[in-house]
């Protein structure tokens, strides 16, 4: 198997963590990404440890702050002369009262839809340079909750914010902006492909430092779920076969579920002007951190 290089978000722990532990064993240049300094050394130490692959490598950003965002793909864009693929594993929940970012966004948004629109597009040039650049984003069965255009004149919640509803909604809306940005590189004659996937309930720390803030009932349903939820190493295999399996390659503007079978997206509000809708705000926000 010829040697990748994979950038992998949230990979300090939980699925993200077990996708890198994954590739780094198959022998692939894997850069690690958290935003604690600690957790990644440790992750990294882990990671070279036990796959016994020296080529391991390590990057330190909050993606929930859009500077941090363009500084990470700036470094990257420094340091290698290629990217192979960009997994969009990073993800977070946000507790029951409205939590916004230094540069004035809802943290949920800017985590979970935002940041891996902005490092897709930021890291363009390095895929590109690849035989078989790809961006495989993690989506939520979550989405479903957020399914509607209710709220596209307040994307970002500012008068409508509820735990389920914004965890859903961002969600939604990175499948139907990964699913612009498909469409957009397709047109102009681009290789990169563009995929998406559900990791089904996975048992990680996804939000768990607002754990503590979310609504009782949210408490008491995640008590109730816990028991069934699957092993992360399933979806971060999916993950990793995703980024580089031989039987993925062409396949592009795809919605993946946690074992990699393709899965029929729920589109029941979707539509071609909700999407530029939404694209729109997002390039509104971003596109003062592309031109850096």
């Amino acid at each position: 198997m010829d040697s990748k290089t994979i950038l992998v978000t949230g990979s300090n722990s939980g699925i993200g963590y077990l996708t890198a532990l994954i590739l780094a064993n198959q022998g692939h240049h894997v850069i690690i990404h958290g935003r604690n300094e600690q957790k990644v050394k440790t992750a990294l130490s882990e990671i070279k440890k036990q796959s016994g692959n020296e080529k391991i490598d390590s990057i330190v950003a909050d993606l929930s702050i859009m500077s941090e965002v363009t500084r990470l793909a700036t470094e990257l864009k420094e340091k290698y002369d290629h990217l192979d693929a960009l997994v969009n594993n990073a993800g977070s929940q946000m507790g029951k009262e409205r939590s916004v970012t230094i540069e004035g966004h809802e943290k949920t948004m800017a985590i979970n839809t935002f940041a891996p629109l902005l490092l897709s597009e930021s890291l363009l040039d390095l895929l590109e340079k690849s035989a078989d650049g790809r961006i495989v984003t993690v989506s939520s069965a979550s989405y479903n909750q957020g399914t509607s255009d209710r709220y596209l004149d307040d994307i970002e919640l500012a008068n409508n914010y509820e735990f389920g509803r914004v965890y859903g909604l961002s969600k939604l809306y990175v499948l139907w902006l990964m699913w612009h940005l498909n469409d957009k590189l397709q047109e102009r004659g681009s290789k990169v492909t563009v995929n998406c996937m559900e990791p089904g309930s996975a048992l990680t720390n996804l939000g768990s430092e607002a754990a503590a803030n979310r609504p009782k009932i949210w408490k008491v349903i995640y008590a109730l779920w816990r028991p069934m939820m699957v092993d992360p190493a399933i979806p971060g295999e999916t993950n990793a076969r995703l980024a580089t399996g031989n039987e993925f390659h062409g396949l592009t503007g795809m919605f993946f579920d946690k074992n990699g079978r393709i899965e029929k997206e729920n589109r029941k509000y979707y539509s071609k002007e909700n999407e530029q809708k939404l694209w729109n705000y997002c390039m509104q926000i971003l596109t003062p951190y592309l031109d850096k």
